[in-house]
């Protein structure tokens, strides 16, 4: 459904007067009531109208239409054609407004609030107003996060600091515009971030584009997000947000829900696969998820890429320029507008070369006092830099040279080069002979003793493994022994987690149960192209755990020892914890 605001260019005593049917036979005791008596009961299937709200030289009103029955020229001239014959009055001169479906609802709760509201043909199904008591009443568990966008009317600005392969795809849609309309969607896009705002603002900006473009023929987006991993079995709520939006944009998060883990979404993700197999032609899908975090998204994505074609898109960065010039436009749209030329100016206070969009509108929450603290309080003593930048600078250094940055660990980091090195060439092996040749896993035991950065190395392999194209999703799952003695759940469930990165297993030979090690074996094989596990753990130890099970033992081919810090060494870090 689409829906639209506008204002009929009549009093409601006009309506009265101008009526061309005894509108005391419509059992209303006022005009506008009796108006929406009448249209209910002459409008085609698949179109709604209901005025709300009478104004000094006008009514409001909104029209609604099914877009697989109508479309809006003809919705809109069914319900203005009815409106002159039998009411004398036509639209205002402004041009009605799309909104919300939310908002459509509560206006239908002002109208019958005043008496004058009209049931819903066609829409008015239990669902529809079971889905926003579903949201309104706390008594229910909601089960996923529903909100809504209007792509705006005028065109956004295409920032600088916008990511190469977003402002390239938005140059082919304007050089393919109307070459697909009419047409099932095939194109549907997946989104990295690493910030909601950010989400948010690209997603305006590539809606706009692509109802430009003609290849959505509505403005509305339904953004759906905080995903329950057990909403599937709770009605079809989100069956029925998607396929009210049909024409329209639908963005589904899929971080995970707060306290839950990517192996709950399992049944989730099968589901949501289902539902954009079967709207797919109806709705343009974006699937966001944290660039950073990376949620149960590996369970969906290339599920999706199975039946449509994707276009991966990015949250940008920039120089210094670009970020100033980017805060400056945020800052023009809050109550410190008057202050956008600070920016330059307040960022001093902000280290590194290299700017993120989200770490911007992380910057925009702290411009406010830093404004406030400078042209009020004439205080000059403020940090508007902060935690949150540092997090910034790390994520701007590559994953690999973090790790050569390490104090000390030189035979680790060799070892590192070579496992890569060596899974590299296989896999162009791969590529070019296809099936003839087969990928070696890369498990790994990590030896040493405490405090030796085995986790931290652990880690930092996640992070270069997607970066270096060997994981898919670079998840670093971390585990100890004794969590997977729980039996053959406990196991299964950190590899779905781990899925596309590293299953970490501190103090692996804790996991002393049957059970436990033959699933853990049995996951190793299943998954050996899409988890790496490492055991980690002191040297002893882990040298007995392998011998209590050779199926154990042939599966992990590489052994890394971390050395202890020699003096110097440890001199060396205490310098450097001293310096920071």
């Amino acid at each position: 459904m689409r829906y639209f605001d506008f204002s009929i260019a009549a009093t409601a005593d006009q309506l009265a007067e101008r009526a061309k049917v005894d509108l005391r036979d419509l059992d209303y005791d006022s005009p506008v009531g009796s108006v929406n008596q009448y249209m209910y009961r002459h409008l085609v299937n698949g179109v709604v109208f209901m005025a709300y709200r009478e104004e000094t030289s006008s009514v409001r009103a909104v029209f609604a239409f099914d877009e697989r029955k109508s479309c809006y020229e003809t919705a809109r001239e069914h319900v203005a054609g009815i409106l002159a014959d039998v009411f004398g009055s036509s639209f205002t001169r402004e041009e009605p407004a799309e909104i919300t479906m939310k908002q459509f609802f509560d206006i239908g709760s002002e109208a019958r609030r005043r008496g004058i509201g009209a049931r819903f043909p066609y829409i008015n199904r239990d669902w529809f107003m079971e889905f926003f008591g579903y949201f309104y009443d706390e008594r229910n568990s909601v089960r996923f996060g529903f909100d809504e966008m209007i792509i705006p009317d005028e065109a956004p600005q295409v920032h600088d600091i916008y990511d190469g392969s977003f402002k390239k795809e938005l140059c082919n849609i304007a050089s393919h515009a109307g070459t697909v309309a009419g047409t099932a969607n095939v194109v549907h896009y997946f989104l990295s971030v690493r910030g909601e705002k950010a989400a948010r603002e690209l997603v305006r900006v590539l809606g706009y584009s692509l109802l430009k473009a003609g290849r959505i023929s509505g403005r509305r987006i339904s953004v759906i997000s905080n995903i329950d991993p057990e909403f599937y079995k709770h009605n079809n709520y989100l069956e029925n947000v998607i396929a009210n939006n049909s024409g329209g944009m639908v963005v589904i998060d899929l971080h995970n829900r707060f306290d839950t883990r990517s192996s709950e979404y399992v049944m989730a993700a099968r589901r949501i696969v289902d539902l954009f197999r079967q709207y797919s032609g109806r709705c343009l899908f974006v699937s966001t998820y944290d660039i950073n975090d990376t949620g149960f998204s590996y369970m969906v994505l290339p599920e999706i890429k199975k039946y449509a074609i994707p276009v991966l898109l990015r949250e940008g960065s920039g120089d210094r320029g670009a970020a100033v010039s980017y805060l400056e436009q945020l800052i023009g749209g809050t109550a410190q507008a008057s202050c956008a030329s600070q920016a330059g100016e307040f960022m001093q206070s902000m280290p590194g070369n290299s700017f993120t969009q989200t770490a911007m509108y992380d910057a925009l929450d702290r411009f406010e006092p830093w404004c406030i603290n400078k042209n009020m309080l004439k205080a000059y003593d403020m940090d508007g830099g902060g935690d949150f930048m540092l997090d910034r600078d790390a994520d701007a250094v590559s994953a690999y040279e973090r790790l050569q940055k390490l104090i000390g660990l030189g035979s680790v980091k060799r070892q590192i080069d070579e496992v890569i090195a060596s899974n590299l060439v296989a896999r162009e092996r791969k590529r070019r002979c296809g099936d003839a040749c087969t990928l070696g896993n890369m498990h790994m035991v990590f030896g040493g003793n405490p405090g030796s950065a085995k986790t931290t190395v652990a880690e930092l392999f996640a992070k270069i493994g997607k970066e270096k194209g060997l994981l898919k999703s670079g998840a670093f799952v971390r585990r100890g022994g004794m969590d997977l003695n729980g039996g053959c759940d406990a196991v299964r469930d950190a590899f779905t987690e781990a899925s596309g990165g590293v299953l970490f297993i501190d103090e692996a030979y804790a996991l002393a149960t049957f059970t436990g090690v033959t699933t853990l074996i049995q996951e190793m094989e299943t998954h050996r192209d899409d988890v790496i596990v490492i055991l980690a753990g002191y040297n002893d130890d882990m040298k007995r755990f392998l011998n209590l099970n050779d199926g154990l033992a042939s599966r992990i081919p590489n052994w890394i020892e971390f050395p202890d810090y020699t003096a110097d060494e440890l001199s060396e870090i205490f310098d450097y914890i001293v310096d920071s």
